[in-house]
């Protein structure tokens, strides 16, 4: 027969036992629980970014509605190369092709869902504040389907990229470095473990289509 003693000793022993195996359970469950939410809190914010590079698409379409060159035809914005929101830009040329998105000049929101600046990249031929752009205008942006693969679109007058949940990181692979070289080079496709940069263009047809029927071109 079990002393006082021993007796609490023995109960205290498998109390401490019991914790343990609930502590153990609750972070099974707790370790179950976070990856979904993770998963869930992912697809927000890349939803979320996808609806504001629609709505950048038609801001920029709208700035070229709104903004009239020396000679009457209509211009797309310089990039921000300052950080300010503002487009920077030395009459008429821009002072940069590629820099972060002017969400001041475009009434956006500044960042996209991971508090990160949005690429943008516009061709020369399409931002001059002197002379416009006209139906003939060419961009020089190309879009492939993967670095070095096959063309999705050519010529566009422009692009805007958000680099995904890694931000500023390092790119994770050679698809997402070919979008942060600075050169007219850009890709896009389906969302791996190696790449998941959104990216959102304007076509010359649809822009040129917008500027037709408000009157602004031919």
């Amino acid at each position: 027969m079990f002393s006082h003693t021993k007796l609490s000793r023995h109960l205290n022993g498998f109390t401490l036992i019991e914790v343990a195996i609930v502590m153990i359970i609750v972070g099974l469950l707790i370790s179950g629980l976070i990856a979904p939410l993770s998963a869930q809190l992912d697809a927000r914010n890349y939803n979320e970014t996808r609806n504001t590079l629609a709505e950048v698409k038609e801001a920029l379409i709208g700035f070229a509605l709104s903004h009239a060159a020396t000679d009457g035809n209509p211009y797309l914005p310089c990039p921000d190369t300052d950080g300010d929101g503002r487009e920077n830009r030395n009459a008429p040329l821009c002072q940069s092709d590629v820099g972060s998105l002017p969400t001041q000049d475009l009434g956006l929101v500044a960042t996209d869902s991971w508090n990160n600046q949005y690429i943008y990249r516009v061709a020369p031929e399409f931002s001059n504040s002197t002379n416009g752009f006209s139906l003939v205008s060419k961009g020089n942006i190309t879009l492939l389907n993967a670095n070095s693969g096959s063309n999705l679109v050519i010529e566009l007058p422009a692009l805007v990229l958000s680099r995904g949940k890694n931000g500023a990181a390092a790119a994770a692979s050679m698809d997402e470095q070919e979008n942060i070289d600075a050169d007219t080079i850009f890709v896009s496709h389906e969302f791996t473990s190696t790449f998941d940069d959104l990216v959102v263009w304007v076509s010359p047809n649809v822009l040129f289509n917008r500027m037709v029927t408000a009157n602004r071109l031919p």
